[in-house]
Protein backbone atom coordinates (compact mmCIF):
# COMPACT_ATOMS: atom_id res chain seq x y z
CA UNK A 1 0.00 0.00 0.00
CA UNK A 2 2.99 2.33 0.05
CA UNK A 3 2.99 3.05 -3.66
CA UNK A 4 0.99 5.72 -5.46
CA UNK A 5 -0.13 9.23 -4.66
CA UNK A 6 -0.03 10.27 -0.97
CA UNK A 7 -3.41 10.34 0.75
CA UNK A 8 -4.46 13.44 2.67
CA UNK A 9 -5.65 12.52 6.16
CA UNK A 10 -7.40 15.62 7.52
CA UNK A 11 -7.90 15.22 11.28
CA UNK A 12 -10.40 17.74 12.67
CA UNK A 13 -9.64 17.60 16.39
CA UNK A 14 -6.03 16.40 16.34
CA UNK A 15 -5.42 17.86 19.81
CA UNK A 16 -8.33 15.95 21.33
CA UNK A 17 -8.40 12.81 23.45
CA UNK A 18 -9.61 10.48 20.70
CA UNK A 19 -6.70 11.41 18.43
CA UNK A 20 -4.18 10.91 21.21
CA UNK A 21 -5.55 7.67 22.68
CA UNK A 22 -6.82 5.80 19.62
CA UNK A 23 -6.19 7.35 16.23
CA UNK A 24 -2.45 7.99 16.35
CA UNK A 25 -1.45 4.84 18.26
CA UNK A 26 -3.28 2.90 15.53
CA UNK A 27 -1.57 4.86 12.76
CA UNK A 28 1.84 4.20 14.32
CA UNK A 29 1.08 0.47 14.72
CA UNK A 30 0.01 0.25 11.06
CA UNK A 31 3.09 2.12 9.90
CA UNK A 32 5.33 -0.07 12.07
CA UNK A 33 3.76 -3.16 10.44
CA UNK A 34 4.29 -1.75 6.94
CA UNK A 35 0.55 -1.61 6.24
CA UNK A 36 0.02 2.16 6.09
CA UNK A 37 0.05 4.03 2.78
CA UNK A 38 2.00 7.26 2.46
CA UNK A 39 -0.01 10.02 4.16
CA UNK A 40 -0.01 13.77 4.45
CA UNK A 41 -1.63 14.42 7.82
CA UNK A 42 -3.28 17.83 8.11
CA UNK A 43 -4.23 18.31 11.76
CA UNK A 44 -6.73 20.95 12.85
CA UNK A 45 -7.27 22.08 16.44
CA UNK A 46 -8.45 25.10 18.39
CA UNK A 47 -5.34 25.25 20.59
CA UNK A 48 -2.69 27.88 19.74
CA UNK A 49 0.08 25.28 19.75
CA UNK A 50 3.21 24.90 17.70
CA UNK A 51 3.68 21.79 15.57
CA UNK A 52 6.23 20.57 18.09
CA UNK A 53 3.72 20.94 20.93
CA UNK A 54 1.15 18.91 18.98
CA UNK A 55 3.71 16.19 18.30
CA UNK A 56 4.70 16.10 21.97
CA UNK A 57 1.02 15.90 22.98
CA UNK A 58 0.57 12.82 20.79
CA UNK A 59 3.90 11.29 21.77
CA UNK A 60 3.22 11.60 25.52
CA UNK A 61 0.60 8.86 25.21
CA UNK A 62 2.66 6.69 22.87
CA UNK A 63 5.47 6.58 25.43
CA UNK A 64 3.16 4.67 27.78
CA UNK A 65 2.44 1.92 25.24
CA UNK A 66 4.46 -1.25 24.96
CA UNK A 67 5.81 -2.35 21.61
CA UNK A 68 5.89 1.07 19.93
CA UNK A 69 8.88 1.39 17.62
CA UNK A 70 10.29 4.93 18.07
CA UNK A 71 11.50 4.84 14.47
CA UNK A 72 7.97 4.35 13.17
CA UNK A 73 6.75 7.34 15.19
CA UNK A 74 9.68 9.51 14.11
CA UNK A 75 8.84 8.88 10.47
CA UNK A 76 5.09 9.29 10.95
CA UNK A 77 5.30 12.54 12.86
CA UNK A 78 7.26 14.01 9.95
CA UNK A 79 4.05 13.64 7.90
CA UNK A 80 2.07 15.92 10.25
CA UNK A 81 1.24 19.57 9.67
CA UNK A 82 -0.82 21.58 12.17
CA UNK A 83 -3.32 24.40 11.63
CA UNK A 84 -4.95 26.28 14.47
CA UNK A 85 -8.49 26.86 13.24
CA UNK A 86 -12.10 26.99 14.29
CA UNK A 87 -14.57 24.70 12.54
CA UNK A 88 -15.84 27.16 9.96
CA UNK A 89 -15.54 27.65 6.18
CA UNK A 90 -13.43 30.75 6.77
CA UNK A 91 -10.89 29.13 9.10
CA UNK A 92 -10.76 25.91 7.06
CA UNK A 93 -10.34 27.81 3.82
CA UNK A 94 -6.76 26.54 3.47
CA UNK A 95 -8.31 23.17 2.52
CA UNK A 96 -10.22 24.59 -0.45
CA UNK A 97 -7.56 23.79 -3.01
CA UNK A 98 -6.85 20.29 -1.68
CA UNK A 99 -6.03 17.94 -4.55
CA UNK A 100 -5.76 14.17 -4.55
CA UNK A 101 -7.47 11.52 -2.41
CA UNK A 102 -8.53 12.68 1.05
CA UNK A 103 -10.04 11.18 4.19
CA UNK A 104 -11.69 13.69 6.56
CA UNK A 105 -11.71 12.33 10.11
CA UNK A 106 -14.09 14.07 12.55
CA UNK A 107 -12.27 13.42 15.84
CA UNK A 108 -14.58 15.97 17.46
CA UNK A 109 -17.30 16.16 20.11
CA UNK A 110 -20.56 14.97 18.52
CA UNK A 111 -22.10 18.42 18.97
CA UNK A 112 -19.62 19.73 16.37
CA UNK A 113 -20.38 17.11 13.69
CA UNK A 114 -23.03 19.23 11.90
CA UNK A 115 -20.80 22.31 11.96
CA UNK A 116 -17.88 20.33 10.53
CA UNK A 117 -20.00 18.77 7.76
CA UNK A 118 -21.36 22.19 6.74
CA UNK A 119 -17.85 23.66 6.65
CA UNK A 120 -16.46 20.82 4.52
CA UNK A 121 -19.48 21.01 2.25
CA UNK A 122 -19.28 24.77 1.83
CA UNK A 123 -15.68 24.37 0.68
CA UNK A 124 -16.70 21.75 -1.88
CA UNK A 125 -14.48 19.11 -0.26
CA UNK A 126 -16.94 16.29 -0.87
CA UNK A 127 -16.56 16.58 -4.64
CA UNK A 128 -14.30 13.96 -6.17
CA UNK A 129 -12.86 15.91 -9.09
CA UNK A 130 -9.28 15.53 -7.88
CA UNK A 131 -9.43 12.08 -6.26
CA UNK A 132 -11.69 10.16 -3.91
CA UNK A 133 -13.12 11.85 -0.83
CA UNK A 134 -14.48 10.18 2.33
CA UNK A 135 -15.58 11.42 5.74
CA UNK A 136 -15.36 9.44 8.99
CA UNK A 137 -17.99 10.21 11.65
CA UNK A 138 -17.37 8.72 15.08
CA UNK A 139 -20.12 7.48 17.36
CA UNK A 140 -22.48 8.56 18.83
CA UNK A 141 -24.25 9.23 15.53
CA UNK A 142 -27.11 11.36 16.85
CA UNK A 143 -28.83 11.17 20.22
CA UNK A 144 -32.14 9.77 19.00
CA UNK A 145 -33.87 8.90 15.74
CA UNK A 146 -34.71 12.48 14.79
CA UNK A 147 -31.16 13.78 15.32
CA UNK A 148 -29.64 10.82 13.44
CA UNK A 149 -31.98 11.44 10.51
CA UNK A 150 -31.07 15.14 10.52
CA UNK A 151 -27.33 14.35 10.50
CA UNK A 152 -27.81 11.87 7.64
CA UNK A 153 -29.72 14.46 5.61
CA UNK A 154 -26.97 17.00 6.21
CA UNK A 155 -24.22 14.59 5.18
CA UNK A 156 -26.08 13.68 2.00
CA UNK A 157 -26.21 17.32 0.95
CA UNK A 158 -22.45 17.19 0.39
CA UNK A 159 -21.40 13.51 0.33
CA UNK A 160 -22.79 10.39 -1.33
CA UNK A 161 -23.69 7.52 0.99
CA UNK A 162 -20.62 5.57 -0.21
CA UNK A 163 -18.40 8.45 0.99
CA UNK A 164 -19.77 8.41 4.56
CA UNK A 165 -18.02 6.07 7.02
CA UNK A 166 -19.91 5.82 10.32
CA UNK A 167 -17.38 4.50 12.80
CA UNK A 168 -18.24 1.87 15.43
CA UNK A 169 -15.08 0.18 16.67
CA UNK A 170 -16.99 -2.97 17.67
CA UNK A 171 -17.33 -3.90 13.99
CA UNK A 172 -13.54 -3.86 13.69
CA UNK A 173 -12.98 -6.22 16.62
CA UNK A 174 -11.50 -9.59 15.75
CA UNK A 175 -13.99 -11.29 18.07
CA UNK A 176 -16.93 -9.77 16.21
CA UNK A 177 -15.44 -10.74 12.87
CA UNK A 178 -15.17 -14.31 14.21
CA UNK A 179 -18.95 -14.40 14.52
CA UNK A 180 -19.38 -13.27 10.92
CA UNK A 181 -16.82 -15.64 9.45
CA UNK A 182 -17.88 -18.65 11.51
CA UNK A 183 -21.39 -18.36 10.06
CA UNK A 184 -20.04 -17.85 6.56
CA UNK A 185 -17.55 -20.71 6.58
CA UNK A 186 -19.72 -23.23 8.45
CA UNK A 187 -23.15 -23.15 6.78
CA UNK A 188 -24.11 -26.31 8.63
CA UNK A 189 -24.43 -24.18 11.78
CA UNK A 190 -27.05 -21.91 10.20
CA UNK A 191 -29.89 -23.94 11.76
CA UNK A 192 -28.74 -22.61 15.14
CA UNK A 193 -29.14 -19.05 13.90
CA UNK A 194 -32.91 -19.34 13.69
CA UNK A 195 -36.00 -20.26 15.67
CA UNK A 196 -35.50 -23.90 14.68
CA UNK A 197 -32.27 -24.19 16.65
CA UNK A 198 -32.35 -21.41 19.23
CA UNK A 199 -34.84 -20.62 22.00
CA UNK A 200 -33.44 -17.21 22.97
CA UNK A 201 -30.36 -15.06 22.48
CA UNK A 202 -28.32 -13.15 25.08
CA UNK A 203 -25.92 -10.31 24.21
CA UNK A 204 -24.03 -8.98 27.23
CA UNK A 205 -21.21 -6.49 27.64
CA UNK A 206 -20.27 -5.83 31.26
CA UNK A 207 -17.60 -3.51 32.67
CA UNK A 208 -15.95 -3.24 36.07
CA UNK A 209 -14.87 0.31 35.23
CA UNK A 210 -16.81 3.43 36.15
CA UNK A 211 -16.61 6.81 34.45
CA UNK A 212 -12.79 7.05 34.36
CA UNK A 213 -12.89 10.83 33.88
CA UNK A 214 -15.64 10.74 31.22
CA UNK A 215 -18.45 12.22 33.34
CA UNK A 216 -19.08 15.12 30.97
CA UNK A 217 -19.67 12.75 28.06
CA UNK A 218 -21.48 10.06 30.01
CA UNK A 219 -23.92 12.37 31.77
CA UNK A 220 -25.39 13.34 28.40
CA UNK A 221 -25.34 9.79 27.05
CA UNK A 222 -25.98 6.92 29.47
CA UNK A 223 -25.69 3.18 28.92
CA UNK A 224 -28.59 2.86 26.47
CA UNK A 225 -27.06 5.33 24.00
CA UNK A 226 -23.43 4.50 24.77
CA UNK A 227 -23.62 0.72 24.34
CA UNK A 228 -26.98 -0.80 23.41
CA UNK A 229 -28.07 1.41 20.52
CA UNK A 230 -24.84 0.91 18.60
CA UNK A 231 -22.47 -1.84 19.79
CA UNK A 232 -24.98 -4.40 21.02
CA UNK A 233 -27.49 -3.73 18.25
CA UNK A 234 -24.75 -4.41 15.71
CA UNK A 235 -23.98 -7.72 17.40
CA UNK A 236 -27.69 -8.51 17.27
CA UNK A 237 -27.73 -7.72 13.55
CA UNK A 238 -24.83 -10.14 12.92
CA UNK A 239 -26.73 -12.90 14.73
CA UNK A 240 -30.18 -12.20 13.30
CA UNK A 241 -29.27 -11.42 9.67
CA UNK A 242 -29.79 -13.79 6.78
CA UNK A 243 -26.49 -15.00 5.29
CA UNK A 244 -25.23 -12.35 2.84
CA UNK A 245 -24.73 -13.31 -0.79
CA UNK A 246 -21.17 -11.93 -0.60
CA UNK A 247 -18.88 -10.71 2.18
CA UNK A 248 -18.61 -7.21 0.74
CA UNK A 249 -19.93 -3.82 1.76
CA UNK A 250 -23.28 -3.43 0.01
CA UNK A 251 -24.42 -7.03 0.51
CA UNK A 252 -23.42 -7.29 4.17
CA UNK A 253 -24.75 -3.85 5.10
CA UNK A 254 -28.07 -4.64 3.41
CA UNK A 255 -28.69 -7.85 5.41
CA UNK A 256 -27.61 -6.19 8.67
CA UNK A 257 -30.05 -3.34 8.03
CA UNK A 258 -32.83 -5.78 7.16
CA UNK A 259 -32.30 -7.66 10.42
CA UNK A 260 -32.65 -4.40 12.37
CA UNK A 261 -35.64 -3.33 10.29
CA UNK A 262 -37.45 -6.53 11.33
CA UNK A 263 -37.16 -5.68 15.06
CA UNK A 264 -40.23 -4.33 16.82
CA UNK A 265 -39.77 -1.05 18.73
CA UNK A 266 -38.59 -1.75 22.27
CA UNK A 267 -41.38 -1.82 24.86
CA UNK A 268 -40.43 0.26 27.93
CA UNK A 269 -42.14 -2.44 30.03
CA UNK A 270 -39.44 -4.83 28.79
CA UNK A 271 -36.54 -2.56 29.76
CA UNK A 272 -34.48 -2.24 32.95
CA UNK A 273 -32.62 0.91 33.91
CA UNK A 274 -29.99 0.98 36.66
CA UNK A 275 -27.41 3.27 38.25
CA UNK A 276 -24.52 2.03 40.35
CA UNK A 277 -24.38 3.06 43.98
CA UNK A 278 -22.10 6.07 44.37
CA UNK A 279 -22.50 7.30 40.78
CA UNK A 280 -23.88 10.64 41.95
CA UNK A 281 -20.75 11.23 44.06
CA UNK A 282 -18.48 10.93 41.00
CA UNK A 283 -16.65 14.10 39.91
CA UNK A 284 -18.64 15.89 37.23
CA UNK A 285 -21.96 14.13 37.89
CA UNK A 286 -24.93 16.39 38.60
CA UNK A 287 -26.68 15.95 41.98
CA UNK A 288 -29.80 13.87 41.52
CA UNK A 289 -28.63 12.63 38.10
CA UNK A 290 -30.97 10.10 36.47
CA UNK A 291 -28.40 8.91 33.95
CA UNK A 292 -28.39 5.14 33.70
CA UNK A 293 -25.12 3.21 34.02
CA UNK A 294 -26.91 -0.08 33.25
CA UNK A 295 -29.50 -0.87 30.59
CA UNK A 296 -31.20 -4.08 29.56
CA UNK A 297 -33.82 -4.74 26.89
CA UNK A 298 -35.91 -7.65 25.66
CA UNK A 299 -36.47 -7.33 21.92
CA UNK A 300 -38.51 -9.28 19.39
CA UNK A 301 -38.19 -9.72 15.64
CA UNK A 302 -40.93 -10.04 13.02
CA UNK A 303 -38.60 -11.90 10.64
CA UNK A 304 -39.88 -15.45 9.95
CA UNK A 305 -36.39 -16.71 10.84
CA UNK A 306 -36.73 -15.43 14.42
CA UNK A 307 -40.47 -15.16 15.06
CA UNK A 308 -41.22 -15.73 18.73
CA UNK A 309 -37.57 -15.78 19.80
CA UNK A 310 -36.55 -13.05 22.30
CA UNK A 311 -33.23 -11.20 22.24
CA UNK A 312 -31.90 -10.02 25.62
CA UNK A 313 -29.41 -7.15 25.52
CA UNK A 314 -27.67 -5.82 28.64
CA UNK A 315 -24.68 -3.65 29.44
CA UNK A 316 -23.50 -1.85 32.54
CA UNK A 317 -20.66 -0.33 34.52
CA UNK A 318 -19.19 -1.28 37.92
CA UNK A 319 -20.38 -4.86 37.59
CA UNK A 320 -18.87 -8.01 39.08
CA UNK A 321 -16.70 -8.83 36.08
CA UNK A 322 -15.62 -7.30 32.78
CA UNK A 323 -16.83 -9.55 30.00
CA UNK A 324 -18.62 -9.66 26.68
CA UNK A 325 -20.40 -12.49 24.94
CA UNK A 326 -23.12 -13.48 22.51
CA UNK A 327 -24.93 -16.66 23.56
CA UNK A 328 -27.47 -18.73 21.66
CA UNK A 329 -29.48 -20.83 24.13
CA UNK A 330 -30.72 -23.99 22.45
CA UNK A 331 -34.17 -25.49 22.86
CA UNK A 332 -34.53 -27.39 26.13
CA UNK A 333 -34.32 -31.11 26.73
CA UNK A 334 -37.42 -32.90 28.10
CA UNK A 335 -36.02 -32.19 31.59
CA UNK A 336 -35.78 -28.46 30.83
CA UNK A 337 -31.98 -28.26 30.52
CA UNK A 338 -30.35 -26.32 27.70
CA UNK A 339 -27.17 -26.47 25.66
CA UNK A 340 -25.71 -23.24 24.33
CA UNK A 341 -23.30 -21.74 21.82
CA UNK A 342 -21.31 -18.78 23.15
CA UNK A 343 -19.06 -16.35 21.33
CA UNK A 344 -16.69 -14.88 23.91
CA UNK A 345 -15.72 -11.30 23.05
CA UNK A 346 -13.92 -10.28 26.26
CA UNK A 347 -11.76 -10.81 28.25
CA UNK A 348 -10.95 -13.88 26.11
CA UNK A 349 -11.81 -14.45 22.46
CA UNK A 350 -13.26 -17.93 22.08
CA UNK A 351 -16.11 -20.10 20.88
CA UNK A 352 -17.76 -22.32 23.50
CA UNK A 353 -20.21 -25.12 22.83
CA UNK A 354 -21.94 -26.45 25.95
CA UNK A 355 -23.50 -29.88 25.34
CA UNK A 356 -25.68 -31.89 27.71
CA UNK A 357 -24.83 -35.41 28.80
CA UNK A 358 -26.61 -38.01 30.94
CA UNK A 359 -27.89 -36.90 34.31
CA UNK A 360 -26.73 -33.40 35.21
CA UNK A 361 -23.55 -33.66 33.22
CA UNK A 362 -22.53 -30.78 30.95
CA UNK A 363 -19.47 -30.73 28.72
CA UNK A 364 -18.10 -27.48 27.35
CA UNK A 365 -15.88 -27.50 24.28
CA UNK A 366 -13.77 -24.35 23.99
CA UNK A 367 -12.08 -23.18 20.81
CA UNK A 368 -9.59 -20.35 21.31
CA UNK A 369 -9.84 -17.83 18.50
CA UNK A 370 -6.85 -15.60 19.24
CA UNK A 371 -6.63 -12.42 21.27
CA UNK A 372 -7.83 -8.90 20.68
CA UNK A 373 -4.93 -6.47 20.06
CA UNK A 374 -5.22 -3.28 22.06
CA UNK A 375 -5.71 -1.10 18.99
CA UNK A 376 -6.66 -3.86 16.58
CA UNK A 377 -10.20 -2.66 15.91
CA UNK A 378 -9.14 0.88 15.06
CA UNK A 379 -6.31 -0.35 12.88
CA UNK A 380 -8.68 -2.46 10.81
CA UNK A 381 -11.21 0.35 10.53
CA UNK A 382 -8.58 2.88 9.47
CA UNK A 383 -7.28 0.57 6.77
CA UNK A 384 -10.83 -0.07 5.57
CA UNK A 385 -11.50 3.68 5.45
CA UNK A 386 -8.35 4.36 3.43
CA UNK A 387 -9.13 1.49 1.05
CA UNK A 388 -12.84 2.32 0.66
CA UNK A 389 -14.01 -1.00 2.14
CA UNK A 390 -17.51 -0.30 3.51
CA UNK A 391 -17.97 -3.70 5.16
CA UNK A 392 -17.01 -2.49 8.66
CA UNK A 393 -19.09 0.69 8.62
CA UNK A 394 -22.81 1.27 9.23
CA UNK A 395 -24.98 2.51 6.43
CA UNK A 396 -27.75 5.07 6.85
CA UNK A 397 -30.47 2.46 7.39
CA UNK A 398 -28.54 0.55 10.07
CA UNK A 399 -28.10 3.66 12.20
CA UNK A 400 -31.67 4.86 11.84
CA UNK A 401 -33.25 1.45 12.41
CA UNK A 402 -31.25 0.97 15.62
CA UNK A 403 -32.46 4.35 16.88
CA UNK A 404 -36.04 3.51 15.89
CA UNK A 405 -35.91 0.41 18.09
CA UNK A 406 -34.65 2.15 21.26
CA UNK A 407 -36.49 5.48 20.87
CA UNK A 408 -39.60 4.45 22.88
CA UNK A 409 -37.40 3.56 25.85
CA UNK A 410 -35.44 6.80 25.58
CA UNK A 411 -38.71 8.74 25.73
CA UNK A 412 -40.02 6.72 28.66
CA UNK A 413 -36.79 7.19 30.61
CA UNK A 414 -37.14 10.96 30.57
CA UNK A 415 -39.34 10.31 33.60
CA UNK A 416 -38.68 8.26 36.69
CA UNK A 417 -35.37 7.23 38.23
CA UNK A 418 -33.07 4.23 37.67
CA UNK A 419 -32.78 1.37 40.13
CA UNK A 420 -29.66 1.67 42.30
CA UNK A 421 -27.44 -1.44 42.29
CA UNK A 422 -24.33 -2.23 44.38
CA UNK A 423 -20.95 -1.86 42.75
CA UNK A 424 -19.42 -5.25 41.97
CA UNK A 425 -22.81 -6.90 41.58
CA UNK A 426 -24.81 -8.49 38.76
CA UNK A 427 -26.72 -5.24 38.33
CA UNK A 428 -30.46 -4.71 38.81
CA UNK A 429 -32.86 -7.64 38.79
CA UNK A 430 -34.06 -8.69 35.33
CA UNK A 431 -36.93 -10.78 36.66
CA UNK A 432 -39.53 -8.47 35.14
CA UNK A 433 -38.30 -8.87 31.55
CA UNK A 434 -37.13 -12.50 31.44
CA UNK A 435 -39.64 -14.93 30.00
CA UNK A 436 -40.47 -18.10 32.02
CA UNK A 437 -37.69 -20.65 31.87
CA UNK A 438 -35.11 -18.13 30.59
CA UNK A 439 -31.90 -17.37 32.49
CA UNK A 440 -28.89 -15.34 31.43
CA UNK A 441 -25.30 -16.27 32.14
CA UNK A 442 -23.94 -14.82 35.40
CA UNK A 443 -21.61 -11.82 35.38
CA UNK A 444 -18.74 -12.91 37.59
CA UNK A 445 -19.31 -13.83 41.19
CA UNK A 446 -21.05 -10.76 42.62
CA UNK A 447 -24.26 -10.87 44.68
Amino acid sequence: MRNGEPIHLVVLGITGDLSRRLLFPSLVALHQAGRLPRLRILGVGAEPWSLEAVQEHLESFLRRRNGVDPRAWQELKGWIAYHQAEISPKDLGFLRGLEGPALFYLALPPTLFPKAVRALGALGLGKERMGWRRVVVEKPFGTDLASAQALNRLLHRYFREEQVLRMDHFLGKRAVQNLLHLRRENPGLEALFSRQGTAYVEITYAETLGLEGRARYYEGTGALRDMLQNHLMQLLALVAMDPPARLEGSSLRAVRAEALRALLPADPQNAVRGQYQGYQEEDGVAPGSRTETYAALRLASQAPRWLGIPFYLRSGKRLAQGLGHVTLFLHPSPEGRRGRLTFRLAPTVALELALLGPGDREETLTFRLGSEPEFGAYEELLLAALEGDLTLFHNEAEVEEAWRVVDPVLRAWRRGTPQVYPQGSQGPSLEGILLPGHRLLPIGGGP
